[in-house]
């Protein structure tokens, strides 16, 4: 009987596809992305496999290996940013320097409670510290977000500077978007604006002391 089945269904021209499970057409690559993101991001890396990432997009596992080729290259995809970050901070270097620490926290806290852009920097805090791309993603896109503010003024130790502002910035993510510690996440914008604005001012243009090694 099962072998009069699959002569019956395996004519010329006869196409059989899996109950429930989404054919490839212009919208699948994007689909398998959208729930790649979303279980990166609750699952981290390692959880999230590639057959649950197939069945929550509702498509066959074979066309994540067709349109990404592995699990690797498929989170490097899943971590591409939507937006240039340093097109976002481009404009504050244009302000006075000492109105950039503040100006520079609201305007990246603008982007990240957005939630599609808030999904990307969860699913990248939570898989740096397990997966080299994940950590490298998340360093380059602090990275590139800094460069422009810290490269547009007139300062000392611009390197050391620019490494402090990505590690409150990087904190500040940590602890209100990925830990979620109820005090951080309790704060407005504003508030958070005002009191890491401070701490990333002094990083900008306050004085830092002799950086170590010098004379």
């Amino acid at each position: 009987r099962a072998r009069n089945y699959r002569r019956a269904h395996d004519r010329p021209g006869h196409i059989v596809s899996p109950r429930g499970r989404r054919p490839g057409d212009e919208n699948t690559r994007q689909t398998i992305l959208d729930s790649a993101r979303r279980l990166f991001a609750e699952q981290g890396y390692e959880r999230a496999s590639m057959r649950a990432i197939a069945r929550d997009a509702g498509v066959d596992p074979a066309l994540i290996v067709h349109y990404f080729g592995s699990k690797q290259d498929l989170l490097v995809e899943a971590l591409r940013l939507p937006l240039d970050p340093a097109q976002v901070t481009a404009g504050i270097s244009g302000l006075p320097a000492d109105q950039r620490g503040a100006a520079f926290v609201r305007v990246l806290l603008s982007v990240w409670e957005r939630p599609e852009v808030r999904e990307y920097i969860l699913g990248m805090l939570r898989t740096a510290a397990s997966h080299e791309i994940a950590r490298k993603a998340l360093t380059r896109t602090l990275h590139d977000s800094v460069q422009p503010v810290v490269a547009s003024l007139v300062i000392d130790q611009p390197q050391r500077r620019s490494a402090l502002v990505i590690s409150q910035m990087a904190g500040l993510a940590m602890t209100r978007y990925f830990l979620a510690i109820p005090e951080m996440v309790g704060l407005s914008e504003e508030e958070l604006v005002a009191d890491v604005g401070a701490t990333v001012q002094r990083y900008l243009t306050g004085d830092l002391g002799r950086s170590p090694g010098c004379e």
